[in-house]
């Protein structure tokens, strides 16, 4: 082996395979830092696995009509490849078209709809017209399951009952805000 013109001796050559692994290693432990956790499609099995498993070969993202599904991009270290939503952006109609062309099993059927869980809504009060004595409940008209996941307190203020939201993001969209008041956070634990 060279350096430059000159021969590389083994130990040098393994010093620096050692060194390249332990740099890469390092980047794909910071990419899946807890700051970078990703919604991920509906039935995707636990995020390890899901990483372990996922081919990348972008057919859900293909499949998705509503271009929901996203793929991330090569500075997102170890996650590089996978599919991703951004339900403040694009909403998640839940059609499960991903899940019927996904060639590795990382998305799966799963029996009830609860169970396709993406994520869970949050509102911000500060942004939310209810909060600030205005009618609004576009929100709770949006969402698909309803006054289950969106419940309102008094009668006018939302209240999102976390057990029963699916991170659709339909909401967000649906807010008429001038900043969104609602934005969808990955389910803090997997459902089954």
């Amino acid at each position: 082996m060279l350096k430059g013109n000159e021969p590389i001796s083994r130990r040098d050559f393994l010093g620096t395979v050692v060194n390249d692994f332990c740099r890469l290693t390092i980047n794909a432990v910071k990419a899946t830092a807890p700051g970078k956790s990703l919604i991920r499609p509906p039935g995707a099995i636990e995020e390890i696995a899901f990483l372990a498993g996922c081919q990348r070969c972008g057919k859900c993202s293909g499949a998705c009509e509503d271009r929901s599904i996203h793929i991330a991009g090569p500075d997102e270290g170890v996650l590089v490849g996978t599919p991703y939503l951004v339900p403040d952006e694009q909403p998640c109609t839940f059609c499960l078209r991903c899940i019927e062309v996904c060639p590795s099993g990382v998305l799966e059927k799963r029996e009830s709809s609860q169970s396709y869980a993406i994520g869970v809504a949050k509102i911000n009060q500060d942004h939310c017209l209810a909060y600030h004595e205005q009618l609004c409940s576009s929100c709770l008209y949006a969402c698909p399951m309803g006054i289950k996941a969106i419940e309102l307190r008094d009668f006018r203020y939302p209240i999102i009952r976390t057990e029963c939201c699916i991170g659709c993001g339909r909401c967000i969209k649906a807010c008429i805000a001038e900043n969104p008041a609602i934005t969808v956070v990955p389910c803090p634990t997997k459902k089954e």
